[in-house]
């Protein structure tokens, strides 16, 4: 039985985790066609995945040079962080009066997956979805969109500064937005995200 073709948001998904690992280098030039050879897949898929990259803003098309891999600059981080401290806590306040049970029991799962990892790499990615996560309910698709594309972008932040001094540790503030969130505490829970995002 032959493996099933790669689907370019899978290509895409791989690819997007490789640039903000930094694996793939800032600026450097995604060909279509060492993609299609990598994954030995056609020409379509590629480009596809080369076109969703692209959409996610981890990927820049420059005329004549081709799609290259994103490239921020100091400047560019901070923005970003501007953006998340306006648009988070605005979407974790909606969230709060939307949570269930459920949810909360989900959510210390995704609160554990953070304090348990054993590696950098691990925790980033648990700890961008727990990021992402406490604040679905809100139910507001352009706005959850919108964050998630700004936590991949800051993600590469992490692993070109901090990634070598991480160790694993207990995230307390973790701990308390979601106390806040089950007492229904949304202005509290929402200005601890702040101060915990504001470290940068």
């Amino acid at each position: 039985m032959t493996d099933l073709p790669m689907k370019p948001a899978d290509i895409a998904e791989i690819l997007a985790e490789e640039i903000i690992r930094g694996d793939i280098a800032q600026g450097a030039r995604l060909a279509q066609d060492h993609i299609a050879e990598r994954f030995n897949c056609s020409h379509v898929p590629a480009r596809e995945a080369l076109q969703r990259l692209v959409q996610l803003e981890l990927a820049t098309f420059i005329p004549k040079r081709g799609v290259r891999a994103f490239s921020l600059t100091d400047e560019d981080q901070d923005d970003i962080l501007e953006m998340r401290l306006a648009l988070e806590p605005l979407a974790l306040r909606k969230a709060v009066a939307k949570i269930t049970p459920a949810f909360l029991q989900q959510m210390e799962l995704l609160r554990l997956a953070c304090d348990d990892a054993k590696d950098p790499i691990s925790w980033e990615k648990a700890n961008r979805q727990f990021h992402l996560e406490i604040l679905k309910p809100c139910a507001r698709p352009l706005l959850l969109g919108r964050i998630e594309q700004l936590q991949r972008l800051s993600a590469q932040k992490f692993h070109a500064r901090w990634c070598e001094t991480w160790r694993s540790t207990s995230d307390n503030d973790h701990v308390a937005i979601l106390q806040a969130m089950e007492e229904r505490k949304a202005d509290t829970a929402s200005a601890i995200l702040r101060r915990h995002l504001s470290r940068g």
